[in-house]
This record gives C-alpha cells, structure tokens and sequence, in this order.
C-alpha cells in the first residue's frame, strides 16, 4: 500500500466466509478434542494467568493485565475448568484466520484471501498455540486488526479508522508490550510511504489514545517499582551476556519448523519475488521488525520459538499472494504437511501409548501440564487435615498448579524467598512473614533443607505423592509439616 501503488480492493460479496467459518470450526473442534484427549490440565503458565484472574489489577509480574481479563471472561462464560480457561484464547486463532481473509482480500483477491486463512489456521505455531492460553493469542489478534485498521486508515485517512487503530495498539499493549514493535514499524512505514499522514493529526491522536490504554499499567508499575518492565528488560536485555551464534541458528531453525517445513522453503526460495508487488512489500513492514528484535534477543539471550507469533500471519497473507498465482501445489502440498504434523503432536499420547518407545513420557509435548491433576486430589485430605496451615514451596511452578488444582479450597500459598527477591509472581505478591508462628505445608521434590526447618519450631514428614507419567516415570511431591514459623 505504498503511495505509488493503490490498494486492489475486491468488491463484492464476501464470497468463501461460510466456508470458512465452518473450517474454522472444524479447527476448533479438533483442538478441544485433542486437549480432552491428551489427559493434560493446564501449563504452568496457564495456572498462574487464571490466578491472575482471580485478583484483577492493572499489571502483574510478568505481563500486562490483558491476559488476566481474557481468562476472566472465559471463565465467566465457560466455568474454571481447563476448557474454561482456554476457550476465548483457543478462539482468538480462528479469529486470525478471520482477519487475515479479510486482509488478503483486501490488498489481493477472493483466492488469495481463502488460502491466507487456510494457512494461518493451519501453521503449526498456530496449531500447537492453539491449545493453550498465552499472551500469543490475543497478540496475534490486536495484531492483524491493527493492521486492518492501519490499512483502512491510510487509504480513507477517517477518524474512525485512526482511532480504531489506536484503541487496537492500546488493547495490544495492555495483552503485551511487543505491541511496541507494530507501533514503531506503523511510524516508519508511514515516514517511508505515506509522510503526508504524518502532517495530519489523525495519526498522532491514534497515538495517544494507544498511550492513554496503557497508562493505568505504567502506573500500577510506578506504584510496585516496576516488576513488569523489569521483568521485559531482563528477558530483552540482561538474560545473560556475550552473543551466541547457536542461539541464534535454534531460533531461526525453529521459527522455519513454526511456519512449516515446506511453506520456510518456499518462503526462502520465492520470497524475494514478493518485493515486486505492493501488498507484499507493505506486510513485511509488519513481519520483519519483530523477526529483527525476536532474532537480536536470541542472539543475545535467548528467545522463545513463539515470541514472534504475531510475524507469522502478515507473511502467510504474502507467501499465499506469491504461490496462489502458478503454484498453488506448493500450497496444497504445505497445508497437507502441517496439517500432518499437527496431528502427530495432537495425537502424540496416544501414539505413544500404542507404541513399544520406552520412557513415553519423554517424548510426550503434553507431559509437562500432565500428573498435577493427580497428585493435588492426593494432596487434597492433608489440607483439609490442616486447615489452618499455609501451603510452602520455593518455586512457582509447584504453587501455581496447586492452587489451581484445589481452587475449591481456595488455599493460601506461599513462596519461600529468605532473600526477598521480586523474581516471580509468588516472591512479589506473596510475604510469609506475615505468617509468623503459624504452620505451613511445605511441598518439594525433596525434604526441606537446614536452612528453611532452622526458621521453623519443628517438623514432620506427613506424605509422599507420586503420579505416575509412563510405567517408569512418575511426577513426586514430598509434603512437610512445618510448624510455628518464626521469621527469616
């Protein structure tokens, strides 16, 4: 959409939706099917969100206060169970592939729009993000209906359309500040392409209306010495020193395997011809910032393969535009190996389980949100046992699961932090020193050490729980009653 090159608007009805829509539903289906089937409850992640949920603020630990009211309307709508949990989340995906038809359509044609959403509904990072509630689902979401309205924005220069734009930015910041990224390379593309925008005020209030969003979560930060943006800069900037090389090519590999193995190659070997054709130009405007500042934090400290999810969508539009004009066998033949790859990671308990691999466990992608289940109804008659006594752990991992395990109970957990470290959601939110001289159920994978029984009266080992994950692999707690704490 740069100036030179006018917008292919296709007029008409919105041929293909209904179809569309049903394949989006079908998607959905088999994600809640996989989810019922894989035996799973929720990641560790996912807990602490619904725990967010539970005390809605304007910030927390680790990420804006967006995923928290998402989880909280979810499970409003749907109840607390898993399902519950995930459901608006797993939504957001088929509401991508929504947005990205109606982006394709737009800057392309009928047949480039159907193919576009048939990629992003069917693109592994999307297909396995899916499955789960992550800041990556909203993200995506505020990402291509910001692009929507940017483009709506500078063809027609509305009000409407800016302010659209802005409200899209600010919600986006508020799920997770990678919005940033959008915001800049929408400034530079309109330095670039459309600097006569930049003399109106239209642009700049979309702007402020963005900053006015974000506002309350930079004043929740001012007010706690800001964990968030500490927490974002730490991960950015300070996760550890030196450059790696390694990292980088994990990450760059792992972001072609994100996109399909046969859609990377075509990607890397037709890539380049999109350059010849505004639509394409325009939305790698919004793919390779992220990629950029996703790649420099690997390369620096390491980086998740979904920390540029949102990339993924704007160069599936571009790779459909490239290949729905002659080789279209390449996109039957991408969304048929995604496709096969997604079932083989849905279905991987139960192949496993029909199979004769040792150690199933090890080579389960579910295995890490599986056994909590278990181990909290084993867990549950010792708290009802002590009903007084807090529940200790010095990790979040074994707090979250917990807590969302026994939500019925609604017990009070505690993270042990002698040094007084803000480094998780437990060590900020939580002070066992205001706990003093009561009693604590402490949960480890191992008995507590000298230095935690020293600030107790004294103890007694009361349980060992054990979930079994394969015939030899097992997930244990070991449970302690510690009693009369007396301070750090």
């Amino acid at each position: 959409m740069e100036a030179t090159h006018p917008l292919r608007v296709v007029p008409g009805r919105l041929a293909g939706l209904p179809a569309l829509l049903g394949l989006a539903a079908a998607v959905l289906l088999w994600r809640l099917l996989a989810i019922d089937q894989s035996g799973a409850s929720l990641y560790v992640d996912e807990a602490q969100y619904w725990l967010w949920a539970q005390d809605l603020d304007w910030g927390y630990f680790s990420k804006p206060p967006g995923i928290a009211l998402l989880i909280r309307l979810s499970t409003a709508l749907f109840g607390d169970g898993p399902l519950g949990v995930k459901a608006l989340a797993m939504l957001c995906y088929p509401a991508a592939a929504l947005l990205a038809w109606l982006i394709a359509r737009r800057l392309y044609d009928e047949a480039v729009a159907w193919w576009a959403a048939l990629l992003v509904l069917t693109l592994p990072i999307y297909a396995w993000l899916g499955l789960f509630v992550s800041t990556d689902a909203p993200l995506t979401v505020l990402w291509l209906a910001a692009l929507w309205f940017y483009l709506r924005a500078v063809e027609s220069g509305r009000w409407r359309d800016w302010l659209a734009l802005g409200v899209a930015c600010g919600l986006g910041l508020l799920t997770k500040y990678t919005m940033a990224v959008f915001i800049a390379a929408a400034g530079l593309h309109l330095l670039c392409c459309h600097r006569d925008r930049l003399a109106t005020a239209r642009p700049w209030v979309a702007l402020v209306v963005a900053a006015l969003l974000l506002a309350p979560n930079l004043a929740w930060n001012v007010a706690h010495d800001f964990p968030t943006l500490r927490h974002t800069a730490d991960i950015t900037l300070h996760r550890q020193t030196g450059y790696r090389w390694a990292d980088l090519g994990g990450f760059l590999a792992a972001q072609i395997l994100a996109f399909g193995p046969v859609f990377g190659f075509a990607a890397l070997r037709w890539g380049w011809q999109g350059w010849r054709e505004a639509p394409a130009r325009l939305l790698v405007w919004f793919t390779l910032p992220l990629w950029g500042v996703v790649a420099l934090q690997a390369f620096k400290g390491g980086a998740n393969a979904n920390w540029a999810a949102p990339a993924f969508a704007p160069l599936a539009i571009a790779l459909a535009g490239c290949l729905a004009a002659g080789r279209q066998r390449w996109l039957i033949a991408g969304v048929v190996l995604n496709v096969v790859l997604t079932a083989l990671a849905y279905h991987a308990p139960a192949l496993l389980a029909a199979s004769d691999v040792a150690n199933p466990a090890r080579y389960n992608p579910f295995v890490r949100a599986t056994g909590w289940r278990e181990l909290a109804e084993q867990l549950r008659p010792v708290v009802l046992a002590h009903p007084d006594a807090i529940l200790l752990a010095d990790n979040r991992t074994l707090l979250a699961h917990v807590r969302y395990e026994l939500r019925d109970l609604r017990p009070t957990v505690v993270s042990w932090n002698p040094r007084r470290e803000a480094s998780d959601h437990f060590r900020l939110s939580t002070d066992l020193d205001r706990h003093i001289g009561g009693d604590a159920l402490r949960l480890g994978d191992q008995a507590p050490d000298a230095a935690m029984l020293a600030r107790f009266a004294d103890s007694r080992p009361l349980a060992t729980l054990r979930a079994g994950l394969d015939p030899t692999t097992s997930r244990n707690i070991e449970v302690h009653l510690l009693h009369g704490f007396q301070g750090y």
